[in-house]
């Protein structure tokens, strides 16, 4: 009759266990049903951060590695979603370029060496403030199926939630809202920063085959003052985890090593980092 009784309580567990991890995958499944359907769209890769943090999605395209999640939440700083999208360039650019509605609050260190442009369309340079390095390429490359996606990107979120950031090692896209939470706007939301890296790309090398001498800006700059930035998602390293590259001696945010699993720096092969 012991034996019974054991048996019976060791069932019971087996099938609460089976049926827990079950309902958890079923739960985790259609949570993040959106990106699950983006890595199957994209042929890429979808990575489970556990339970409790949403997923992320890597995948290839044109040249690019691109990374879409959620941004890590670090203290000081907002604590609403963010869903960004980050492509590292496969060849470096000679480009810095930073892109906010007017109504967003402007960064605590403006990109070094980029100035105020304006690319004559009296809607969009109302809606926009552009900053870049190179004023003729960011004309190139904010042409008009690019100023479309950007207002197309601009809707997907709340007023003034939008911001995209250039530097020579990758592009970020951001829209101030989780979009993982429908599968349409999380697809619309990568399709429209596809259309903006693909201008980018065509933009630049237009610029280049004119001829036209441009100034390389180098893959990593030292900060002449203030806290270093994050070079993957362009914000100070405060009092936060950071971690630096094993290589380059880059820092990054910790979470946003982890977002891109690698140096963020074009050239720099690094896999690992040590803590700061």
């Amino acid at each position: 009759m012991g034996w019974f009784i054991v048996a019976l309580i060791a069932l019971l567990l087996y099938l609460a266990i089976r049926f827990g991890v079950k309902a958890l995958g079923w739960l985790s499944g259609s949570r993040f049903r959106a990106y699950h359907q983006l890595a199957s769209f994209y042929a890429g890769r979808y990575e489970n951060r556990g339970l409790s943090d949403p997923p992320t999605v890597s995948f290839s395209h044109n040249n690019s590695t691109f990374r879409v999640g959620l941004a890590p939440q670090f203290p000081g700083q907002p604590t609403y979603p963010r869903t960004r999208v980050v492509a590292r360039f496969g060849k470096g650019l000679p480009f810095r370029l930073e892109l906010s509605p007017y109504n967003r609050p402007s960064p605590a260190q403006p990109p070094k060496g980029t100035r105020p442009v304006r690319v004559g369309d009296a809607d969009f340079d109302r809606t926009f403030l552009v900053q870049a390095n190179d004023p003729e390429m960011a004309r190139d490359f904010l042409n008009l199926p690019v100023r479309l996606a950007l207002g197309n990107l601009l809707r997907l979120g709340p007023p003034g939630g939008m911001l995209v950031s250039i530097n020579p090692e990758r592009m970020l896209v951001q829209v101030d809202k989780n979009l993982g939470l429908s599968v349409d706007s999380l697809a619309h939301g990568v399709r429209e920063a596809l259309v903006i890296h693909d201008g980018l790309q065509s933009g630049v090398a237009s610029r280049l085959n004119a001829g036209v001498s441009i100034v390389a800006v180098g893959p990593s700059v030292p900060e002449d003052s203030g806290p270093p930035m994050c070079k993957v998602c362009g914000d100070p390293i405060l009092a936060t985890p950071k971690v630096f590259c094993t290589i380059c001696r880059t820092p990054h945010h910790r979470d946003c090593w982890e977002f891109i699993g690698s140096c963020s720096v074009f050239g720099c092969k690094g896999k690992t980092s040590s803590p700061a």
